[in-house]
């Protein structure tokens, strides 16, 4: 999953530049009066990086808690 990881942590840190970079260059006053195609689309590229970053996240626990319970006798799972 460390792809998956670095994919999402690249395409959230990446928005989060270009929108920033974006605000630079229209200003602030501009950009908060409206919400064009260009920012609306930084903004999906932070949320999608984002989602990949948490699902690839939960997915390694989920791949890590299996191996681990694997790797524990079932004698000391017993109460």
């Amino acid at each position: 999953m460390k792809i998956g990881k670095s994919l999402g942590l690249g395409l959230f840190i990446g928005g989060i530049v270009l929108l920033i970079l974006y605000g630079l260059y229209l200003g602030f006053e501009e950009l908060m009066n409206a919400l064009d195609l260009i920012s609306g689309l930084f903004l999906g590229i932070t949320i999608l990086g984002f989602i990949v970053l948490v699902v690839s996240i939960v997915i390694e626990q989920r791949i890590n808690t299996k191996t681990t319970m694997k790797d524990i006798e079932k004698e000391d799972l017993k109460p």
